[in-house]
């Protein structure tokens, strides 16, 4: 069941400098308030895990938070605050604007050949290049992230409308040793993330690594250019249990990965056909060639005679502006360790 939400009272002050503005959401792991820093003057986003929960997540996000914000890191929310109080924990950062699941949703239909909400190609590539960087700067720092989907992305608020935050790092792994060297993979691991976005080696229980993430970014990135995945067909049936939808998963991402007419890839740039054959290529130690990735991307760029100076969907100029702006402002509740 979702928390209550008055847990923390819309004007109530937090440490003598966070007050609370409104609530953004909530979960059943904790809650997400609009505060706004009674020192600065700035609106912020606060997220609150209780205290009394099994499964937590903020200790994590602290860490990560810290180091990202240390190195200066692309596309990422900066950590303001953090506390503990009696039942609940804390942390104040960067707040965003809407997701790119909220946006998604926020479309009205038939925008894609298939009837469902996409965006376009232009504003694709330019989220396809920003939430990578995103991505490469967390495994530079050594973490995996574990989670990447549309929910767990955000556009800047008004007016850093072109800026991009990855969220949500409760899940997140170490992959890196202290001394910088690749941990083993360990032979049975719990799973991490979601169904619909997982590579189809952590569906199969195996441990993730770099190229995981970036699978789930790509899945990612087809969702929101396309409308759609290949796989949105699969049949799942109410009395399927967990590790049996699991696995219609994992079995319709292998065949479609083993398919000879490149299914995952149907109705995409052409370039995109060099980003999947890099990925089907690397094991579980590799690197993921990030510039070449970059490079794909901005070959689509060039070849559509894209410019900079071209307004992305959600602007006040673009395209679906009308239809974008009233989604929500959006920073990932707490959550748990799997979902659908």
């Amino acid at each position: 069941m979702p928390v209550d939400t008055n847990l923390l009272d819309v004007g109530t002050v937090v440490d003598k400098r966070w007050k609370v503005a409104k609530v953004l959401g909530s979960g059943s792991f904790g809650a997400v308030y609009e505060v706004t820093d009674l020192k600065s003057g700035k609106s912020e986003a606060m997220k609150v895990e209780l205290t009394a929960q099994d499964f937590r997540t903020l200790k994590m996000e602290v860490v990560v938070l810290k180091e990202l914000t240390d190195i200066n890191a692309r596309n990422c929310c900066k950590l303001v605050g953090m506390g503990k109080k009696e039942t609940y924990s804390y942390i104040v950062m960067t707040l965003v604007g809407a997701s790119l699941q909220s946006l998604l949703d926020s479309l009205t239909a038939n925008k894609s050949p298939d009837g469902k909400n996409c965006f376009t190609l232009r504003s694709s590539i330019h989220l396809a290049v920003l939430c990578l960087q995103g991505l490469e700067d967390l495994h530079f720092i050594g973490y995996l992230h574990r989670d990447i989907k549309p929910q767990n992305y955000a556009v800047g608020r008004d007016p850093d409308f072109r800026k991009v935050f990855v969220l949500d790092f409760g899940m997140c792994r170490k992959y890196l040793r202290d001394d910088g060297t690749h941990k083993r993979p360990r032979s049975e691991v719990g799973f991490r993330g979601t169904l619909y976005y997982a590579s189809h080696t952590a569906l199969k229980g195996e441990e993730q690594s770099r190229r995981d993430d970036v699978w789930s970014w790509l899945y990612t990135i087809i969702q929101v250019t396309m409308g759609s995945v290949p796989w949105k067909d699969v049949r799942l049936t109410r009395n399927m249990s967990f590790e049996e939808r699991k696995q219609a998963f994992a079995d319709r991402k292998i065949r479609m990965l083993n398919s000879s007419d490149d299914e995952l890839l149907r109705g995409l740039p052409q370039e995109f056909k060099v980003i999947q054959e890099h990925l089907k290529q690397l094991t579980y130690y590799d690197c993921p060639n990030y510039g070449l990735i970059y490079q794909a991307l901005m070959g689509v760029f060039r070849r559509k005679e894209f410019t900079d100076s071209m307004p992305l969907d959600w602007e006040p100029q673009g395209e679906y502006h009308q239809m974008t702006m009233m989604a929500p402002a959006h920073n990932m509740m707490p959550g748990g360790p799997a979902s659908e």
